[in-house]
């Protein structure tokens, strides 16, 4: 694992989606991208590579603070937790997207075993309560 400091943390997101090959999935309960032009431009030029981008928020906050991006958006019920994956890294984190100068931290899971207990959880606590927007 891992640690970047505070002012990397946006810097690992974007790196993340700018190396997809083939699907991103950000977990980011609380939103609010707007002035973040560098995360909004990646997301996009993302989606116009055909990568496959699933958005996933806490039930309650829809699209709110999404505007400019073209993703599937999902709400889950009660959704906490914070982690950005692709086909081939992973990040779990303790702040949500929103463009605010909180310190929070954020691991990068550099193991195969890291990475698949993180999907792992996704796939059978979020994935599953999921509802699409």
């Amino acid at each position: 694992m891992k640690i970047f400091k505070t002012e990397e943390n946006i810097e690992s997101i974007v790196s993340l989606i700018s190396n997809a090959k083939e699907f991103v999935v950000i977990v980011s309960p609380f939103n609010q991208l707007a002035g973040w032009d560098e995360l909004i431009n990646t997301i996009n030029k993302a989606a116009e590579r055909n990568i496959s981008i699933s958005y996933y928020v806490r039930k309650g906050e829809g699209l709110n603070g999404l505007e400019g991006i073209n993703v599937k958006v999902f709400e889950v019920p009660l959704l906490h937790a914070k982690m950005f994956f692709s086909e081939s890294e992973a990040i779990i984190s303790s702040g949500n997207l929103t463009n605010r100068p909180d310190l929070n931290w954020t691991c990068l899971l550099n193991n195969r075993q890291e990475y698949n207990e993180l999907i792992n959880f996704f796939d059978s606590s979020i994935k599953p309560i999921a509802k699409a927007l």
